[in-house]
């Protein structure tokens, strides 16, 4: 039984919360380009070089990441509908599962004097700093608050005994994840700080996409 929403509309409810710096430092040399079949850009020459920053998550192939999350119940007394179930994946595990992959880039037209990215997992700040710099990272991007609590609100809303093929027990559950839209919340959003000598440059939320599987197949 999975709940499968397509990565299409998650990728575009995390574009409608995802605010990216924009890239001002864009130029192009003095003339003109003979292009009879396409539009123009339109872009403006801002002047005096602006710095930016901003994330990007990493989908390979464009496809979400997967995590799951391993569930048994408390105990096995008394009824199948009344268990009350559990996460039996530690905390560091989920951790570890949860840090996903991330590309952040940064530029000034001085020197870059902070780069900060902070979430559900620890704080996490560039040193030493360059000018420009860019590359992958790893950061936890969904709290372990949020990952139990989905799963374990389904089990209990669905209890019964996957080991009893009569009951027609559901082995697992998919959820589409994005930060900030329920049931995942605020806390499950990267934030990036990145200042310039001549000022702050971003101070932005990106929202992370990921697909959780709730997984009670264990007991059978």
């Amino acid at each position: 039984m999975t709940r499968h929403t397509s990565i299409a509309t998650v990728l575009a409810a995390a574009a409608a919360l995802t605010v990216i710096t924009p890239l001002t430092d864009a130029y192009a040399q003095t003339g003109t380009v003979a292009s009879p079949t396409a539009g123009n850009l339109g872009l403006k020459s801002p002047g005096d070089p602006q710095g930016y920053a901003f994330l990007k998550q990493t989908l390979p192939s464009g496809r979400q990441p997967e995590v799951t999350v391993h569930l048994r119940p408390e105990s096995k007394d008394g009824s199948p509908d009344a268990w009350t179930w559990k996460v039996t994946d530690s905390d560091n595990a989920l951790k570890s599962a949860l840090s996903l992959n991330w590309y952040a880039q940064a530029s000034c037209a001085d020197n870059l004097t902070q780069l900060q990215v902070t979430g559900p997992g620890p704080a996490l700040v560039q040193n030493p700093l360059s000018n420009p710099i860019w590359g992958p990272f790893k950061a936890q991007s969904f709290s372990l608050t949020t990952v139990k609590d989905v799963c374990v609100n389904w089990a209990n809303t669905h209890a019964c005994d996957p080991a009893d093929p009569g009951e027609g027990c559901a082995i697992y559950e998919t959820f589409d994840l994005v930060g900030g839209v329920n049931p995942a919340g605020p806390a499950d959003r990267l934030r990036l700080k990145a200042s310039c000598t001549s000022g702050q440059v971003a101070d932005t939320y990106y929202a992370p996409v990921m697909r959780l599987r709730c997984d009670r197949g264990g007991l059978q």
